[in-house]
């Protein structure tokens, strides 16, 4: 059977301390659900509500345990206080599939502190949310590192020192046009690589074959002293 899936309102926050004032605070669960059933996290088609319209126009209305105990001989959708200790009460929305205590599908939980009202967010979205955080962070830190890094076409890669990071930073449109120096000439040097080991290959195994002047390699290699290293 297919889970009945519930909005998600974790960024909402919902009170209504004048309704706390005239009662004289939360006395007991049903006073709790009572309260709960006012925010907009409460569903008009639960069996709590159907049981609530049963006995809405009733002067005395019944104790808590009799609503659960009615609740249990009902199959669907209902609300139910799982943990209390005040100021904090927890509530569960369930999907309730028979008589037994444990015949029930949680759907979402809910938590009032004071006189707010809250969505629990769900362990997934918990989890998912932390890790795009580190992440975030660790790219960040990947990031600054980029600025304290040096490329040499013939050193390779090397960090800089305090002195040279002090008075070589990037600025602005600077720094991104050097990048694009960088890669262009990386990219013109592989190709000027690639060519002359195509050639020396070509030499040792065919000798007799004369090699041309004006192959694309070679000006490809030209074209490669055109490009100055960035400075």
């Amino acid at each position: 059977m297919q889970r009945p899936s519930t909005e998600d309102l974790t960024s909402v926050e919902w009170r209504d301390t004048n309704w706390i004032e005239r009662v004289g605070g939360f006395q007991n669960q049903q006073m709790v659900l009572d309260y709960f059933s006012m925010s907009p996290f409460w569903d008009r088609q639960c069996n709590n509500q159907i049981l609530s319209m049963q006995t809405q126009y009733n002067d005395l209305r019944q104790p808590y345990e009799a609503t659960v105990e009615a609740l249990r001989k009902m199959t669907g959708i209902e609300f139910a206080v799982v943990h209390e200790q005040p100021p904090v009460w927890v509530i569960q929305k369930r999907y309730r599939r028979g008589p037994e205590e444990n015949d029930v599908n949680p759907i979402a939980t809910y938590y009032i502190m004071g006189a707010n009202v809250y969505q629990s967010p769900t362990i997934y979205s918990v989890i998912a949310n932390r890790l795009l955080t580190s992440l975030f962070h660790v790219n960040s830190a990947f990031k600054e590192t980029q600025k304290y890094m040096d490329f040499h076409p013939a050193k390779g890669y090397s960090w800089k020192t305090s002195k040279s990071a002090s008075t070589e930073k990037p600025k602005g449109q600077q720094g991104t046009l050097r990048a694009r120096e960088n890669q262009e000439f990386r990219h013109w040097m592989d190709r000027a690589i690639e060519a002359s080991a195509l050639r020396i290959a070509q030499n040792r195994f065919v000798p007799d074959q004369a090699v041309a002047v004006g192959t694309p390699e070679v000006s490809s290699l030209a074209s490669v002293a055109t490009v100055s290293p960035p400075l």
